[in-house]
């Protein structure tokens, strides 16, 4: 079969050896090297295609136009890696489909706070990352369903949570797409501020267990008289926008809710190292910065993605901070916000 499979794919691949993808020593890659690793990859993803339209034709020429681009990046040694995600047998306009999400664009009047003012004289530690502290769950997978603006929310109510009460409790994103009717379950039409306001005007949110996700809006079925009570939060803060400076005073205390703009093939495709773009700041996509540092004199911020443990590091990416754009790297500055727990 591996024989048949390889020759298939020698036969639908009439390139040129000058098309062909380098690998990472700048030598050409050989169809049957291709095919090998498109049939692993096929197998680590759980793909099945169908004979159809020739689908998997089409994926396997997206696969190869991928490994292109991923060997053409890798072999310029910039600050980050590309590798074969999970999106890796897509087109760039299937992916950015893939998550439609409307711009990220506050609806409503910011909700301020003096709670973390950058202060003169204020001394922030030089590195945080809230998984040293057991903050942080483990990385999740929306699926295919547009609700990144719920794992966002649910994450950061989480680490708050065990910030302040030292019990880390995983919490329902399914909840918040069944029962958040104004966020639009799983249309890209969410926002975090919602998903706050939502939790505080419900007492709550319930554990992950007693919710769990689906990946896709179903009837909403909260369940108050669970044996495990709701998580709750007292309120929600905006940072100012545009204000770096602003983000990491309150990342040194909590992590922190943003949108980015997650649009570009780098992005899609990025494995490992300090991202730098390019991408642009029509914001597509929230996320949680759970910590920042620096390393070989290049600031960053550390965020914990909802696309499983395939993208990126484990489900974890570095991306630039303190660039010359106030609205950093990705637009990650302009809706940055986070919950509020009052200690009991």
């Amino acid at each position: 079969m591996t024989v048949l499979f390889l020759l298939l794919i020698f036969v639908l691949s009439p390139s040129s050896a000058n098309d062909l993808p380098l690998d990472s020593d700048g030598g050409r890659r050989s169809n049957e090297e291709i095919g090998f690793l498109f049939k692993t990859w096929m197998s680590k993803h759980g793909k099945i295609y169908t004979n159809a339209l020739g689908e998997k034709e089409q994926r396997f020429q997206n696969f190869k136009e991928n490994l292109r681009f991923i060997d053409q990046h890798n072999a310029k040694n910039l600050t980050y890696k590309l590798g074969l995600t999970r999106f890796a047998d897509l087109t760039l306009q299937e992916y950015r489909d893939l998550f439609s999400q409307r711009p990220m664009v506050r609806q409503r009047a910011p909700r301020t706070s003096r709670r973390y003012v950058p202060l003169a004289g204020n001394e922030l530690p030089e590195s945080v990352d809230w998984r040293n502290y057991g903050a942080v769950t483990e990385i999740k997978d929306q699926g295919e369903c547009s609700c990144c603006w719920a794992f966002s929310a649910v994450a950061s109510i989480e680490s708050l949570n065990k910030i302040v009460t030292g019990e880390l409790v995983r919490l329902s994103e399914q909840e918040l797409v069944d029962c958040n009717t104004d966020n639009y379950g799983c249309e890209g039409r969410g926002f975090m501020d919602k998903a706050f306001q939502f939790v505080i005007n419900n007492n709550g949110l319930t554990p992950q267990n007693d919710y769990p996700y689906t990946g896709y809006p179903g009837f909403c079925s909260r369940n108050m008289n669970s044996l495990n009570k709701p998580v709750t939060i007292d309120n929600y803060v905006d940072l100012p926008q545009n204000d770096e400076a602003s983000l990491q005073q309150a990342v040194a205390h909590l992590p922190v809710s943003v949108g980015i703009d997650k649009k570009s093939q780098e992005f899609q495709l990025y494995k490992s190292g300090i991202f730098t773009g390019p991408c642009g700041t029509a914001l597509d996509h929230a996320v949680l910065i759970i910590g920042y540092g620096s390393e070989n004199g290049q600031d960053y911020w550390i965020v914990k993605n909802s696309w499983g443990t395939s993208w990126g590091d484990a489900g974890f990416a570095k991306m630039a901070r303190n660039i010359a754009d106030p609205a950093g790297i990705c637009g990650i500055t302009m809706v940055a916000s986070y919950p509020v727990k009052h200690s009991t």
